[in-house]
């Protein structure tokens, strides 16, 4: 084969780029002369392709630190009983630690440390991340973690199917019931939209977050006092149970479905849309799926007319155990394993499958939107005027519990919405007395 000078020259000036940018990676977020060399620091981690990802930077990091980092995943389902075990044995055993939002206030200060004095020295700018994912680790008393895990919720639905019908991916509640209708009566055995009706973890909640920031509710006033139960909570929570209660356009069984169930009949073709979080992109690819990707389309979730786009997020953070004998070497592992070029350079690998992404140039970056069909763009959009969260208390993992019954009692046993949320801002109120 025949090389010409121009593909000569380009080919330095390439391999003069990937110089450069390897000489960048080897520094981002490493400090210079390797002072925590000899060191070893564990990481109890989520099971998850993001954390399995990161384990794999651990061989450059360890050459170029000489820190040793040892990752422990633990499935969802147990992650939570073992940090609560780590925190109430006053354990060492781990330096860093994920953990997902309605999860940490409970830590802070009993497990995990305040970082500011770290983030400022390493120049750690939180304004890379979206206000959205931020939050989680924000308290008065300082910032106990960096966004990691973060999720944001976009509106699956069957892009061959809006097609055929001639239809638009709805951009309001209403628009949403229309086109449910519309698609259930048009595809038999196909149901207008799939969602999680069931309490498990408080999951029932997290669609209608978005319908009661919406409307223009709010779960605590100023003053920490609940009002999920005034008039736009009550009407936002109705507008959310009349999906399956009165339009009937939820598949059968939807009152007690999780994520998991609501997602797994999307995909295997049994519904027309299905609010849900990113990371199920990798569902199109799996053999279950009985959907192709052209069929699958995703648009910020629908809104009420006049307010502008939400989304729910769920987050997490790398968090530092405030018994780490080894915080510095923990601290040098955070900066660089958070880092953006980190997480971009696991987004555009096509070996890896991950599609968390919590930075803002990530968000926006050409690359990884043509890997991900632009859905990472989509999901910016989202959170640029995504305000909202779940408050950063400890109260709120009880009153998470109390509202999602009462959410599953009005979908299963005929509950009256008012009398169900009043019966839960009765209930949350005590919880917050009772802390205060």
């Amino acid at each position: 084969m025949t090389i010409t000078r121009r593909q000569a020259l380009g080919g330095a000036a390439a391999m003069a780029t990937a110089g450069l940018l390897g000489q960048q990676r080897a520094l981002a977020g490493i400090t210079p002369g390797k002072p925590f060399a000899g060191k070893e620091i564990k990481v109890l981690a989520v099971t998850s392709t993001q954390f399995t990802a990161h384990a794999k930077k651990v061989a450059a990091f360890t050459e170029q630190t000489g820190i040793k980092v040892t990752y422990v995943y633990v499935p969802f389902a147990a992650l939570r009983e073992r940090l609560t075990a780590e925190m109430v044995g006053g354990s060492d055993d781990f330096d860093l630690i994920t953990a997902m939002d309605v999860w940490i206030p409970p830590l802070v200060d009993k497990y995990l440390i305040p970082l500011d004095k770290e983030l400022a020295a390493r120049k750690i700018d939180l304004n890379r991340y979206p206000s959205a994912f931020r939050s989680a680790g924000a308290f008065s008393t300082g910032t106990y973690g960096l966004p990691v895990r973060c999720h944001i919720q976009l509106l699956w639905y069957r892009k061959d199917l809006f097609d055929k019908a001639g239809l638009q991916p709805p951009k309001t509640w209403e628009e949403l019931v229309t086109s449910g209708k519309a698609l259930q009566e048009a595809n038999p055995g196909v149901a207008g939209v799939t969602i999680p009706y069931g309490r498990n973890d408080g999951q029932n909640l997290m669609v209608w977050y978005n319908f009661l920031w919406g409307k223009g509710g709010d779960l605590f006033d100023a003053n920490m006092k609940p009002i999920f139960n005034s008039p736009q909570g009550i009407a936002a929570a109705q507008d959310f149970v009349d999906i399956i209660l009165k339009h009937k356009i939820a598949p059968p069984g939807a009152g007690s479905f999780n994520e998991a169930d609501a997602n797994t009949v999307f995909f295997q073709g049994k519904a027309a849309m299905v609010p849900t979080w990113w990371h199920v992109y990798n569902r199109l690819f799996l053999p279950d799926a009985t959907i192709k990707p052209d069929q699958a389309g995703f648009v910020p979730l629908p809104s009420y007319p006049g307010s502008g786009p939400t989304t729910y997020t769920n987050q997490w953070i790398y968090g530092v155990n405030g018994k780490s004998k080894n915080r510095d070497a923990a601290m040098e592992f955070m900066d660089y394993i958070t880092s953006a070029d980190i997480e971009r350079q696991i987004l555009v690998d096509p070996a890896e499958n991950d599609v968390v992404c919590v930075h803002w140039q990530n968000l926006r970056d050409p690359a990884v939107n043509a890997r991900f069909r632009g859905m990472h763009g989509i999901a910016a959009k989202a959170l640029e005027s995504t305000t909202k969260s779940i408050p950063n208390i400890p109260e709120f993992l009880p009153i998470v519990d109390s509202l999602a019954s009462a959410m599953s009692e009005v979908v299963t046993s005929g509950k009256g919405v008012k009398e169900a949320l009043d019966g839960a801002a009765a209930q949350a109120t005590r919880i917050m007395k009772r802390a205060g």
